[in-house]
């Protein structure tokens, strides 16, 4: 049978706002259609329990005063979702309208997940000449009957209205192929090109999800780049993160890499040069600050923090710690005084000309006045810092890292965790090339690096070079 014979429910709500996981719905329509007819239809405002913002009233007419005698949504739910039940969900812009409901369902111990059918999608496929398929240029193309724009039963009609007109203009063959391959698809934000899925590639890389500007506003790595995006795009509702960035989406950038060492470099590297909007916690401050050790005149080590814009390989093994915040060198300082007995006045969380405040509660043990022999502090000092510090250097000298199921040639050229050069040979049919980089210590690579030795060092080739031999082997760039 047809899938637009089937059980249809044409879906409009307005709200308080636009996020799905704080906000709530205001009013509510469904329209369920069976065979080609509407056979029944549910209208309803809601007291969402809040005071409604003046632009919502602004821009659908609803007043708080509309409300007030309206019910809760946990008292319409059971009739809503007798409308509702087995019948394929039709919105505009499918995921808004979808991800409200869930969200009040949830609230009230019910599960709620119908198959889905975006009408923005629809129009796209079968209209693509229109440059914009917002509602009130569906209504204005098509000539649709509306007489209370942003109202939920208007709304949901005019859905209703463009299925039918859409079904009398084209074969039936068409629409039934639009429908189906919506809903064999995972639901794509509405202004993402509807094949942009499709072209990603489904093997390890990094992508970049862009905005209208084409702005980059995520950079993400993943050893399957296609279902990795796709992930994206099914959890939105459920997370306020993905469904604010699924409503900024307007194009994706793939960069295929060898593996998954490339992959995590590579969207390092970007992360910081893109400083995109959702990558809160990979972008990194413009400068990160190290952690010295200074003896003072008794002979105890002092913590000095200054700020470096970069670390070179000479500095690694003077630097007891490095970090990116202020507050995470405190807390991780504090955190020593602690577990360690060590002296706050010594790490510079204090400031006192005698002894420390610890000291006077006889948890230090005075070496900030030299009662402690500094031997026994420093030792118990450089154990505190043990896990913080800069690994140690396991190789000679450079050495070439490559991932065993690479299957373009890549590697990666390290000294003293820094990436030194890369070698990229991306068919057997090109001539390898050496791109030498900047000899500069970078904590996310030495992080990503140290780790893959530490975990996963079977599934690397790992070989001594000189980096004058490689610049005579390949062509270097």
């Amino acid at each position: 049978m047809s899938v637009l014979e089937g059980p249809l429910v044409f879906v409009d709500i307005e709200t308080n706002g636009l996020d799905h996981l704080r906000g709530r719905i205001v009013e509510v329509a469904a329209i369920r259609v069976e065979e080609g007819r509407i056979v029944r239809e549910f209208r309803q405002l809601i007291d969402p329990g809040i005071p409604l913002p003046q632009f919502i009233t602004r821009l659908t007419g609803i007043r708080d005063a509309d409300l007030r005698d309206a019910p809760l949504f946990i008292a319409i739910a059971d009739e809503l979702e007798e409308v509702l039940q087995g019948a394929v969900f039709v919105a505009h812009n499918v995921r808004f309208d979808y991800s409200f409901l869930k969200q009040e369902f949830k609230r009230i111990g019910k599960e709620f997940k119908p198959a889905q059918l975006c009408t923005v999608r629809l129009s796209r496929a079968l209209y693509p000449e229109q440059r914009s398929h917002k509602l009130q240029e569906l209504i204005t193309q098509h000539n649709l009957q509306v007489s209370a724009r942003h109202r939920a039963y208007d709304d949901a009609h005019a859905l209703w209205q463009f299925v039918r007109h859409a079904q009398a203009a084209f074969a039936p063959e068409v629409v039934e192929r639009a429908v189906a391959q919506q809903l064999k698809k995972p639901s794509l934000p509405k202004a993402l090109d509807p094949d942009a899925l499709a072209r990603l590639p489904d093997g390890p890389g990094v992508y970049i999800l862009e905005d209208e500007k084409g702005k980059p506003i995520y950079v993400g790595k993943s050893v399957h780049i296609k279902t990795r995006v796709a992930s994206h795009f099914m959890r939105d509702h459920e997370n306020v993160g993905e469904f604010k960035l699924a409503q900024h989406v307007r194009a994706i950038t793939a960069h295929e890499t060898a593996g998954e060492l490339q992959a995590l470099l590579l969207e390092s590297q970007l992360v910081k040069e893109m400083q995109p909007l959702y990558n809160k916690q990979l972008r990194r401050a413009s400068k990160l600050l190290l952690a010295r050790a200074v003896p003072n005149e008794a002979g105890h080590i002092t913590i000095q923090l200054e700020e470096a814009s970069a670390v070179t390989p000479e500095d690694v093994p003077h630097i007891l710690a490095l970090f990116d915040r202020r507050s995470k060198a405190k807390h991780t300082l504090e955190g020593m005084v602690k577990d360690w007995q060590l002296c706050p006045k010594l790490l510079g969380l204090e400031k006192t000309k005698g002894a420390c405040f610890q000291y006077q509660l006889h948890r230090c043990n005075g070496a900030c006045i030299a009662e402690e022999d500094a031997a026994y502090y420093n030792a118990r000092l450089q154990s505190a810092f043990v896990h913080a510090r800069i690994a140690h250097w396991p190789y000679s000298g450079p050495v070439l890292v490559q991932e065993k199921t690479a299957e373009a040639r890549y590697g990666i050229v390290v000294d003293q965790w820094c990436v030194m050069a890369e070698v990229v040979q991306p068919d057997p049919f090109t001539q390898p090339q050496l791109i030498q980089k900047p000899r500069v210590f970078d904590i996310d690579a030495y992080k990503i690096i140290q780790s893959y030795f530490t975990h996963k060092l079977r599934q690397l080739t790992i070989q001594p070079v000189s980096l004058a031999a490689l610049q005579r082997q390949f062509s270097a760039v």
